[in-house]
């Protein structure tokens, strides 16, 4: 065998761990670069959920008490861009104490931020000024971008998985003992509903449903595995954790406004 087929031979059998290794990088490569975040607007009084990649992917979903408004699309990536980095780089996001509890008195607004900072998921909950002046300005930036976007309508749903610890899974635990055993889902079986694996490994983040078949499939499940709650809010006990799901609309119109009362004639 000649020099030459020899060391073909060797860069081979090297290629496939380095090709093995490839998609768990990417993956989570993918997830670092995505921040998802919750608040409440003090002008209009909605909650929203907004989401941003940094391949230019945007999610904004507002919700108040009569509708549900869903905005899906690209916006510039340049946007994005400075939004993660100044997430990154805020020191509240990057302490161990990143709730922060004393906001009695603080009427402006709350934030609850979820990145991936040093390859761990993290979540920071604070008023939007603790995150201080160069991310505010970013994410205003931001959020002025989104909401230029076009109102979604295609959407189905979304799946949001909220982690269960402390007294809230004791909680689960007593309740769902109740009709019997609590058994652990095993990821085997999860992984079949892939918006249901998606949502446990990013905790808080709103996986969409594209179409009313995928909600059919999550209900399918829900009821095959026989999990606790209902089909809109359950909770999956598995191998990864507790987690509290819930399946939420991604578009609701208000009421139909009133028409107006026909004039008396003189």
């Amino acid at each position: 065998m000649t020099r030459a087929a020899l060391l073909l031979g060797a860069l081979l059998c090297a290629a496939g761990p380095l090709q093995a290794m490839r998609p768990y990088d990417q993956m989570k490569n993918n997830r670092s670069k995505s921040v998802w975040l919750t608040g409440n607007s003090p002008k209009t009084g909605a909650d929203y959920y907004l989401e941003v990649s940094q391949d230019g992917r945007a999610i904004l979903r507002e919700e108040t008490s009569k509708t549900v408004t869903t905005r899906r699309g690209n916006i510039p990536v340049q946007l994005i861009k400075d939004f993660l980095r100044e997430t990154e780089n805020s020191e509240i996001v990057n302490t161990r104490n990143r709730k922060q509890d004393k906001t009695v008195f603080y009427h402006g607004e709350l934030l609850t931020v979820s990145a991936y900072i040093s390859g761990e998921l993290t979540q920071t909950k604070a008023p939007l000024n603790n995150f201080g002046e160069a991310f505010a300005y970013a994410f205003g930036e931001l959020r002025k971008a989104v909401m230029e976007l076009h109102v979604d309508t295609t959407t189905a749903a979304f799946l949001r998985a909220e982690p269960l610890e402390g007294e809230a899974l004791d909680a689960f635990r007593e309740k769902a003992s109740r009709d019997g055993e609590v058994k652990n889902i095993e990821t085997y079986n999860i992984q079949k509903i892939k918006p249901l694996l998606a949502s446990i490994k990013d905790a808080n983040r709103l996986i969409p449903l594209e179409t009313a078949a995928d909600v059919k499939e999550l209900q399918a499940f829900i009821t095959e595995q026989q999990l606790y709650g209902l089909r809109t809010l359950f909770y999956l006990p598995s191998t990864r954790g507790t987690f509290k799901c819930s399946v939420l609309e991604a578009s609701k119109a208000g009421p139909a406004a009133k028409p107006a009362a026909p004039r008396k004639k003189r």
